[in-house]
């Protein structure tokens, strides 16, 4: 028990009467058993909650109080705690309640009674019984302590992890926001050259193919006549292209008007009908005027979102409805096909990613304004809702008669300001 030379081992003793006290220090003391001997029961008691080996006790030193202090010390140990409190019986000035109450064992805790005269082998033996017990205790408080250790490490390391998270992924998006400004900055000027460059070139090829024809004396050459055709068609060509890439009524006229012209070209060529439903307040009249990043990240999404309509979905319809009010504009798109795949739609709720960088760059833009966007599928269909909020101070109502007013002072706006939802 070498060992146990540690003070938290240490075996306190409290014998107030005869040599008792003395005689089991001396005993333990050759036993190389650190001990000590305390005056009173409330000296065993704080050792119960601040750590010792073992506590021994002569009984006529317990009585009611001294028991009920020593319980509520019992009561208030760690839950790895469970304190060895040897008891001494017989002899003394021992009273009939103070021995029931002893060996009851209640409400003292892990009692041990031995009965007095003591011989020093047994009181050794049940010493070391006792510390060979506290030991184990103590192993477990320190095998909880390593494992608290462990724990919060890894709730530090966890934090650090995600803070790392956060600003890689605060990073990523600026990153994304920058290339989605690079883009379209590249899509106007693709847009421009194609208008402005190839475009010219074209129409200076359709005037010099009319005037070939026109000096054929009346006569229609079916060459020039398919030349004329073929060239026409890429002029027409070229100039959807252009308009996709970044449409002129975008900057010129807003989100409205530019909306309106993609849904009907699309319509169009899909053969997707298309209802739409565009609603600024109260009111159908006007046309409303965002800020600029806001339209521009509008008509993407309603691009990617009917896009998408016509490639996958297998839809035989589109419903396209567009809400403005002087504090968020939200656009929905629901179609009526086959749905997105649970487990596609999961990923991209949970990740943002899944569905394509289409989707996922949608995403971006409306994060970057601090908007939402979500994706809501089942086999009956799928909806997409983007909401993006406004300042009502950059967001106007473009009247018919051409003023334009902002959209916080039109008679709608008290009634309008509800519900983002549709």
């Amino acid at each position: 028990m070498a060992d146990l030379l540690h003070e938290e081992y240490r075996v306190h003793v409290l014998a107030p009467f005869g040599k008792d006290a003395q005689l089991i220090c001396e005993v333990l003391d050759r036993s190389n058993i650190p001990v000590a001997a305390v005056s009173e029961v409330a000296g065993i008691a704080s050792l119960v909650t601040e750590g010792a080996g073992a506590a021994i006790l002569a009984e006529e030193a317990l009585d009611e109080e001294a028991i009920s202090l020593l319980g509520r010390a019992v009561t208030s140990q760690p839950s790895w705690s469970d304190f060895p409190i040897i008891v001494m019986t017989g002899g003394g000035a021992s009273t009939p309640i103070t021995e029931m109450m002893v060996r009851s064992r209640a409400p003292m805790g892990n009692i041990t009674l031995i009965e007095r005269p003591i011989r020093p082998a047994t009181l050794i033996s049940t010493v070391r019984t006792a510390l060979r017990s506290r030991m184990r205790q103590y192993d477990t408080r320190d095998h909880l302590e390593e494992q608290r250790r462990v724990e919060e490490q890894l709730r530090r390391a966890h934090d650090e992890l995600e803070t790392l998270v956060e600003k890689r992924t605060m990073t990523l998006r600026k990153l994304s926001a920058r290339l989605m400004r690079v883009q379209d900055e590249e899509r106007r000027r693709i847009a421009r050259e194609l208008h402005d460059g190839l475009g010219q070139w074209l129409a200076a090829a359709q005037i010099n193919v009319d005037m070939a024809i026109a000096s054929e004396n009346g006569r229609r050459s079916a060459v020039l006549q398919e030349t004329r055709k073929l060239i026409d068609h890429a002029v027409s060509s070229i100039r959807t292209m252009s308009y996709l890439l970044h449409p002129p009524l975008l900057d010129e006229a807003g989100f409205d008007a530019a909306a309106r012209w993609f849904v009907e070209g699309l319509a169009r060529r899909s053969g997707i009908p298309i209802k739409l439903d565009f609603l600024h307040g109260e009111s159908n009249s006007g046309s409303v005027r965002m800020p600029d990043a806001v339209e521009l990240a509008l008509f993407r999404a309603l691009q990617e979102g009917l896009t998408n309509v016509h490639r996958h979905a297998s839809s035989p319809r589109a419903e396209v409805r567009f809400r403005c009010t002087p504090e968020c504009a939200t656009l929905e798109i629901q179609d009526f096909g086959r749905g997105v795949p649970a487990a596609v739609l999961e990923r991209f709720q949970r990740t943002g990613t899944g569905s394509g960088v289409g989707l996922a760059g949608i995403r971006e833009r409306i994060k970057e304004l601090g908007g939402d966007f979500s994706i809501h599928s089942s086999p009956a269909g799928t909806l997409l809702h983007a909401t993006v909020p406004l300042n009502p101070e950059t967001t106007f109502l473009k009247t018919q008669d051409g003023s334009m007013v902002p959209l916080s002072h039109t008679s709608s706006s008290k009634a309008a300001a509800g519900s983002n939802r549709l």
